[in-house]
């Protein structure tokens, strides 16, 4: 009892000294020294190439960052007055308000489900399904602007389809 009371009381002012401290800070790093091939660090080991790693700022562009979301919020907009416009109006008489909104629907589209991708299935963190889902996005969105050309220019065009399906 008593051996274990003298270790109880002189134990805390061992470590409360300062050598105490430094002598419990270098058996610690020997400790993980040996139990790792990391170089120790104040602070913890910092691994490189994974998910944790810090986010690299892109190079400026004008395709992106505040030009970007201008674009978005400004081709939101349009979207209803341009939608009512066409609708007022027959699509046949106005082919080009016709076109517009059939592009202007599709590259809205294609905004959404591209920030949706880079949100939920960034490359970082999918390097081979994420520019794959990216890629697949951006033909798709090409293929949908061909039929939407093909449908306006050699069919009855956006518009009156619409109207047709919503009168049936």
């Amino acid at each position: 009892m008593s051996a274990s009371f003298l270790l109880r009381s002189t134990l805390p002012r061992t470590f409360a000294s300062t050598t105490g401290r430094s002598a419990l800070r270098s058996a610690l790093q020997v400790r993980h020294a040996a139990s790792s091939t990391a170089q120790y660090v104040p602070g913890g080991p910092i691994y490189k190439g994974t998910v944790n790693d810090p986010t690299t700022f892109p190079p400026p562009s004008k395709s992106h960052g505040s030009y970007h979301w201008a674009f978005e919020r400004l081709l939101s907009a349009a979207l209803l007055p341009m939608t009512a416009a066409a609708f007022a109006t027959s699509g046949t008489a106005y082919p080009v308000l016709d076109g517009l909104l059939g592009i202007s629907l599709v590259m809205h589209s294609h905004i959404g489900f591209d920030a949706i991708l880079v949100d939920y299935l960034h490359k970082r963190k999918f390097p081979i399904i994420g520019p794959l889902t990216s890629w697949t996005l951006r033909a798709a969105t090409v293929g949908v602007l061909v039929g939407v050309y093909q449908f306006n220019t050699n069919d009855i065009g956006l518009t009156e389809l619409i109207t047709k399906v919503w009168t049936a």
